[in-house]
């Protein structure tokens, strides 16, 4: 009775580091090691120097009109803007297999969209970029889907985005092309050289230089 006791004891012990293991493995942590939040702050930043630069936004304007809109873009010489990382499912903290919703924390007033969140739109020649605003705004152009953060390098703390389309049995990595106007646009790609990030903890009081609209 004693030997089935210590077994059935040493079977739970063994069950219940994979499960710790699995959740360990699952969860996006921050330059510190410490597990994205949900509805936290984070500034995305390059991984390595030839990774990119900070994420902000870009007005794009349309033709002569006044109309214009926001376009997500790789920018160098900036530490970039902080991003609200959120899923919808009722947790704390985030995890690779959650799906998230991306929008940045302090997006200034402006006349070309007054929603920070991300979204994909189908716009040649690019494809498949990343624009700000509601799935209204752009209408049919609009992809519907969902943004993942996947694991890169585990060590290292290296993540990168993916944007999986509803009815489509893969995800495209989030990735840079370059438009006509030298502008570093993120947008879906299949060419297997996504961006790579970290995730820096916003700052609070840091908040007053991450408005601006360029």
């Amino acid at each position: 009775m004693m030997k089935l006791s210590a077994f059935l004891s040493f079977l739970f012990f063994l069950l219940l580091s994979a499960f710790a293991t699995t959740i360990s493995a699952e969860a996006v942590v921050d330059s510190d090691g410490h597990i994205l939040r949900n509805g936290g702050k984070y500034y995305l930043s390059p991984a390595t120097p030839i990774g990119g630069g900070g994420i902000i936004a870009s007005a794009i304007r349309h033709g002569d009109s006044n109309f214009c809109s926001l376009a997500v873009v790789s920018a160098l010489f900036t530490n970039g803007w902080g991003v609200t990382i959120s899923t919808y499912l009722k947790v704390t903290f985030i995890k690779t297999t959650y799906p998230v919703n991306l929008a940045f924390a302090y997006l200034a007033p402006n006349v070309c969209t007054d929603s920070p969140n991300w979204v994909v739109v189908n716009s040649l020649p690019l494809g498949q970029p990343v624009m700000l605003g509601g799935a209204q705004e752009f209408s049919a152009a609009s992809v519907p889907g969902q943004f993942y953060i996947k694991t890169y390098d585990a060590e290292k703390h290296y993540y990168k985005i993916v944007f999986c389309e509803q009815g489509k049995d893969h995800c495209g990595d989030i990735g840079v092309k370059v438009d006509s106007a030298e502008r570093r646009r993120l947008v879906v790609t299949d060419d297997k050289n996504p961006l790579v990030f970290k995730f820096y903890k916003v700052k609070e009081s840091s908040n007053s230089d991450l408005s601006m609209v360029v």
